[in-house]
């Protein structure tokens, strides 16, 4: 054997010994830390909050709290979320959150890791940055019928965080090189803006979306409310769709569009979240925290 390959080979083994003694899962993980993690999210957050256009479209702005209604309907919100994130697995928690220093200056800790938020926007969707930032646009909130639809997709955006998705979407995107160069530079704000909120409202792989789906329906199990609010949600707008059994017809929904879809068929995740309902005896409502209003009713008193 000649040296260049005694070289490479001691090299190659001595990084796979360096990438499992740091407890690393992925070369995403080794190229991007928690704290990096953090770091992208709260300069994305600034972003938000000066209404950048780079992640802001045309009209949005952020959601302020400032009438009765729409601080109740905020608080609500915020207590739906906090369910969710006390509902993660503590092993799955503590993997979020940056070590040592940089935790202790942000104080990271497992009851302000995560950010919830919401923006004023004719956009039916959520979606959630790395380092826990979490978006909800008000038009997706219109369109929820009921609390577990709210908790269901809380729950899938949480999930996307808790799985690292983001993070290493970016690192596919803009290639290893470029985390590295990025990292080592001045920061990663200009990045994100180069990216636009167009990339976190792009589809998610299937296996990335199927994965969400699941802790979706893992956290509202464990909270104890329905967890029919995903399959609803996906549903309504199937022709096939039978509420009242949370089912669909795969065959008369499946098109081309389907194969080539990034996310797995809706039919299919409905199909799929239901069986997981079926499997797990789960008798829980959509609606159980009514005492000042069910969801519904404070979002129309909010008039967002």
């Amino acid at each position: 054997m000649s040296n260049k390959w005694k070289v490479f080979w001691v090299a190659s083994f001595a990084f796979v010994v360096f990438f499992q003694a740091c407890g690393m899962h992925s070369w995403q993980e080794m190229l991007v830390s928690t704290s990096d993690e953090k770091q992208m999210g709260r300069e994305f957050d600034s972003l938000v909050k000066i209404g950048d256009k780079s992640v802001m479209g045309a009209g949005e702005s952020i959601f302020e709290p400032n009438t009765a209604a729409k601080k109740v309907l905020w608080d609500y919100y915020q207590a739906r979320a906090k369910e969710v994130v006390n509902a993660i697995d503590k092993n799955d928690l503590d993997a979020l959150l940056p070590s040592g220093k940089e935790c202790n200056k942000q104080a990271c800790t497992k009851d302000n890791f995560f950010e919830f938020k919401i923006i004023n926007s004719k956009t039916r969707n959520a979606f959630a940055v790395p380092g826990g930032y979490v978006y909800f646009y008000t038009a997706i909130l219109k369109d929820f019928k009921s609390e577990s639809e709210l908790v269901s997709v809380l729950g899938h955006e949480v999930g996307h965080v808790v799985k690292h998705h983001s993070r290493d979407r970016i690192v596919k995107q803009i290639g290893a090189s470029a985390i590295i160069d990025l990292l080592l530079g001045p920061g990663i704000g200009g990045t994100l803006a180069e990216l636009g909120a167009g990339f976190w409202l792009t589809k998610n792989g299937q296996d990335d979306e199927s994965e969400s789906d699941v802790l979706g329906f893992y956290y509202t199990n464990k909270i104890g409310i329905s967890s029919q609010g995903l399959s609803d949600f996906f549903g309504r707008g199937l022709r096939s769709y039978n509420a009242a059994t949370g089912e669909c017809n795969e065959g008369k929904e499946s098109s081309l569009l389907d194969v080539f879809s990034t996310h797995p068929p809706s039919c299919e995740r409905v199909n799929r979240n239901t069986e997981r309902i079926k499997n797990s005896g789960q008798n829980f409502p959509k609606d159980k925290n009514c005492a000042n209003g069910c969801f519904t009713d404070l979002v129309k008193a909010a008039g967002i």
